[in-house]
């Protein structure tokens, strides 16, 4: 039997204790077996298109930086506040992410805090991209789907 028959056959009677009882089983799982992380995050994406708080506070603690850190140049509460006194309507995870992407690879010495405002609003602006741009971007990048 697979997982995915244990799951169909669950699912079809299964209570919210049950569920409950699965989820605590696969997550006790998931969390010895290397690159889980990988497996998680495309779950998540298949969920939920946009970064959640904790999707991407990851994904930017991660970033070495163009300018020799590595993580977050500004973090979650800073992001959000230039968010909002912008006035811009982006998901504020996205935006935490995306924010901190530009400035991560696109370091200038020279640049003020107001190159990467504009980089990262111009990203999430794009009229051509999918939904959940900046999720699948990370993604992508990282050769997941």
């Amino acid at each position: 039997m697979t997982y995915k028959d244990i799951v169909t056959k669950l699912s079809e009677n299964a209570t919210k204790a049950d569920m409950e009882k699965l989820t605590d089983l696969t997550s006790a799982f998931l969390e010895t077996v290397s690159g889980a992380d990988k497996l998680i995050m495309r779950i998540d994406m298949e969920l939920n298109p946009l970064f959640t708080r904790e999707t991407a506070e990851c994904a930017v603690s991660k970033m070495r930086n163009e300018d020799g850190t590595i993580g977050a140049h500004w973090n979650y509460e800073t992001a959000t506040s230039v968010l909002h006194d912008k006035g811009w309507s982006f998901h504020p995870c996205d935006w935490y992410y995306v924010l901190n992407m530009v400035y991560s690879d696109y370091y200038d010495a020279e640049m003020d805090n107001e190159y990467y405002f504009k980089l990262a609003a111009d990203f999430l602006k794009d009229k051509d991209a999918p939904a959940g741009k900046a999720k699948k971007y990370y993604l992508a990048m990282r050769g997941e789907k």
